[in-house]
């Protein structure tokens, strides 16, 4: 079913996204999506970065490839959301690089993990979003430092095992919840895939707010107990 330019498919919103071998159309991810359930995304934190407070109403987890277009496209989107919505809104970044057709993607999240120990994922993480198209790994290092990182930590990061084991674990969890095309966001449990307006994701945060406060359930204990079932 279409609405308001978008196709809804067996309770998933799907939109237009990056995915292996191309950059799906509306028609084709609805096909693909038809059969998804609708039942919640249980989709752990961990260790992964997060901006927002810890017992917001609403937390948006995002599978995410730092060479992917649509992915782009979205990120000055969801920081007019974290601004929009302080103390309701957390989002977290999980990696999904699709390797086959964006050759720097895995660089990238690496290059971003290994900014995480000094504070500086997020920092990393838009420069990275807002200069897609120069990932190689001359450009990575000109990133860490305007990101203020001590480059020579950074760079022995690089070349360590922990930082590809976290971009893996990513990838595992992804592939396990089908995840197959970024940007796939869940919310609260609710999977949405490809890109999404302001207006529209505003409409979802409000909607899935109120429903997480009518359940009596406090803000710090919503995530695990109602949606991780914990």
């Amino acid at each position: 079913m279409r609405r308001g330019g978008f196709v809804v498919a067996a309770g998933v919103l799907v939109l237009p996204a990056c995915s292996s071998g191309s950059e799906r159309n509306l028609t084709d991810t609805a096909s693909l999506r038809s059969t998804a359930v609708s039942a919640l995304l249980k989709v752990p934190i961990g260790t992964s970065p997060v901006r927002g407070p810890a017992d917001a109403w609403v937390t948006l987890v995002e599978f995410g490839d730092f060479e992917c277009p649509a992915c782009g496209w979205e990120e000055p989107i969801l920081r007019n959301l974290l601004q929009e919505y302080p103390k309701d809104l957390r989002l977290v970044f999980k990696n999904f690089p699709l390797t086959d057709i964006h050759p720097w993607a895995e660089g990238a999240a690496l290059a971003a993990g290994c900014a995480l120990p000094q504070g500086g994922f997020w920092q990393m993480h838009d420069l990275l979003f807002a200069n897609q198209t120069a990932l190689d790994a001359e450009s990575l290092v000109i990133y860490a430092n305007t990101a203020g990182l001590d480059v020579g930590a950074w760079r022995r990061c690089m070349v360590s095992s922990p930082p590809a084991q976290v971009v893996a674990a990513d990838l595992a969890l992804g592939t396990s919840l089908e995840v197959d095309a970024t940007p796939t966001f869940v919310l609260n449990g609710v999977r949405i895939v490809g890109t999404l307006s302001q207006s529209r994701f505003e409409y979802l945060i409000n909607q899935a707010g109120t429903a997480a406060a009518a359940t009596g359930v406090s803000r710090s204990r919503y995530y695990d107990q109602v949606v991780l079932g914990q």
